[in-house]
């Protein structure tokens, strides 16, 4: 065997040897850098300039688009595995056919609900929320992109409100996210909203109150050969809004998009700058990359809403008039070093960002050399005095909150969660040698359908009168106990990764940045972990670490932006 065979898994070598007997080394070295770009989060592999193509081309293994082969070489030298490919051109087909213009809206009706809703024209500048809500009412799809504090719930209640005023019959709609973390703080700010928005008591019951997973809404379970929900059995509903759609890989946006009903509008929410999802595919940066509103679609704003927005030059994609930015934040105002770290930061402008940390005038930002696993557990004393007080879970859980300390690797996650239960052994917190102990909080990493707990979900252990048990925070409010030994895979949770850290806030954030520049650190890392903190964001490490990774920009191969132009 070649030493490129080697370097492939046993299994696929084995296969793309039975299927062409005669393929070259060379080929096989560029297959096994498509999976190695895919294990890194590429949908492709950009072959143009590579004279190796050649070699693939002459295979057997290779197909153009369309073609039945296990490998789909495309007219811009973009390499794909087959599955990615057909997902790619299924989901840019279906959401070409979502974003098509609807039936002409009556401009008296919905003049007066808009304006019950958002108020009279802002003189201020343009009213984002508003101008994307009437926007949403005309076409199937909006994507709806704005960091954190945005009003990103708001105004998808608001919209949602909107089309139940609109629509001659009651609507079904529903809400879900990629993580059941995710779902859980949808579902608690839309509560939150829907309790400081006057609605009529009959859009009210339109409205949903429960976000769930995407994998629950479609019925995706392990060792299923396909999902409940799919073309040929669609989901039973006329709107979806889907939360942090950043989060979400190129296969799982392809099986939600095909497993709605003709008829139905999806509403997706998320930052177009915070990391891309762990598995292949940008799909939000992807449909944000032309941001473009046509001509009479801008004068039609103007009519109905008395907002204006700027002419966007240059020509359109299949999503003009689909996409809109939130760009006001309610959270970080002109005061705040976070808003303005996390503003540098996008713009990557690595020196300016250290020196907004390094300005003692950006009250709730700070750069210090290390972390050691004494401070960090200073900064857990409130969530220790819950426990140690029998405190209600709820009262843990927003102590909880508080505080997160995150890192790019997991090396690093599990090293800091090591020293600080060895601090807890010292203090008498932590019985020595136990892996189980009240207080232990843990994430589960590994879904678990016939449980109902997630990857993402966060428990708390507490001493039931039959042992220990850890609580995680149930559908309804309320709290749902397990033993220790019938979870699924988790992980002690004192620190975690800023991938793991996505659809969630803590009031202060630790960012423990690695000792050198690698990869994984770029600047949609950094951003991700700024925009975690409510009230106070500190990092620790090595100056120039920090400034390359925020002037790196971070880069997904992928199709799809080129096939929605």
């Amino acid at each position: 065997m070649s030493v490129q065979q080697a370097l492939l898994p046993a299994e696929l070598a084995h296969l793309f040897a039975r299927l062409d007997p005669g393929v070259d080394e060379a080929a096989l070295a560029l297959i096994h850098e498509l999976a190695s770009a895919n294990q890194a989060g590429h949908v492709c592999l950009p072959l143009a300039q590579r004279p190796e193509c050649k070699a693939l081309q002459a295979s057997a293994l290779v197909g153009r688009p369309g073609d039945y082969a296990p490998l789909i070489l495309d007219a811009a030298g973009r390499l794909y595995f087959a599955r990615h490919w057909f997902d790619e051109a299924r989901l840019a087909e279906r959401l070409a056919a979502l974003a098509e213009p609807g039936p002409a809206l009556d401009g008296a009706r919905l003049r007066p609900l808009l304006e019950a809703l958002f108020g009279s024209a802002s003189a201020t500048g343009p009213d984002r929320q508003k101008l994307a809500a009437a926007m949403a009412a005309r076409q199937r799809l909006m994507v709806i992109s704005g960091g954190p504090g945005t009003g990103k719930t708001t105004t998808v209640l608001k919209l949602l409100a909107l089309l139940a005023g609109l629509s001659p019959r009651p609507l079904v709609m529903a809400m879900a996210a990629p993580t059941g973390k995710a779902a859980a703080r949808l579902s608690e700010s839309v509560r939150g909203a829907r309790e400081r928005l006057d609605l009529a008591e009959e859009t009210l019951r339109q409205l949903p109150q429960q976000a769930q997973t995407l994998h629950r809404l479609l019925g995706l379970r392990p060792g299923a050969a396909a999902p409940r929900h799919h073309a040929s059995n669609p989901l039973p509903l006329d709107v979806l809004v889907v939360d942090e759609a950043s989060m979400i890989d190129l296969s799982l946006m392809a099986r939600m998009v095909e497993a709605l009903p003709s008829q139905a509008r999806l509403i997706l929410l998320g930052d177009r700058d915070q990391l891309a999802s762990v598995d292949a595919g940008a799909v939000l940066g992807d449909l944000c990359a032309n941001i473009h509103y046509r001509p009479d679609t801008l004068e039609w704003l103007r009519v109905n809403c008395g907002e204006t927005l700027p002419p966007t030059p240059g020509a359109g994609g299949k999503l003009t008039d689909c996409v809109a930015l939130l760009t006001h934040s309610h959270r970080f105002g002109a005061d705040s070093g976070i808003g303005e770290l996390a503003r540098r930061v996008n713009a990557g402008d690595g020196a300016g960002s250290w020196a907004v940390l390094q300005d003692p005038a950006w009250r709730d930002v700070e750069a210090v050399p290390t972390l050691d696993a004494a401070e960090v557990l200073e900064r857990w004393r409130p969530y220790w005095r819950a426990v140690r007080a029998g405190e209600p879970l709820a009262e843990r859980q927003r102590a909880f909150a508080g505080f997160m300390l995150l890192a790019a690797e997991r090396r690093q996650v599990e090293a800091f969660n090591l020293r600080i239960e060895r601090q807890l052994e010292a203090d008498g917190d932590k019985p020595a040698g136990r892996d189980w102990y009240p207080g232990r909080p843990v994430m589960i990493s590994e879904n678990d359908y016939g449980l109902g707990l997630f990857n993402g979900d966060i428990g708390f252990t507490v001493q039931g009168e039959a042992g220990l048990r850890v609580a995680f925070p149930g559908d309804d409010g309320g709290w749902r106990e397990f033993a220790p030994g019938r979870l699924p895979q988790h992980d002690t949770v004192y620190a975690m990764t800023v991938h793991k850290s996505q659809g969630s806030e803590f009031g202060e954030v630790c960012l423990q940045l690695p000792e050198a520049a690698g990869p994984l650190l770029n600047r949609a890392l950094v951003y991700t972990a700024i925009t975690r903190a409510r009230e106070r964001f500190v990092v620790s490490g090595a100056q120039l670490v920090w400034e390359q990774a925020a002037e790196a920009a971070p880069q997904r191969y992928s199709g799809l932006a080129d096939k929605l132009k």
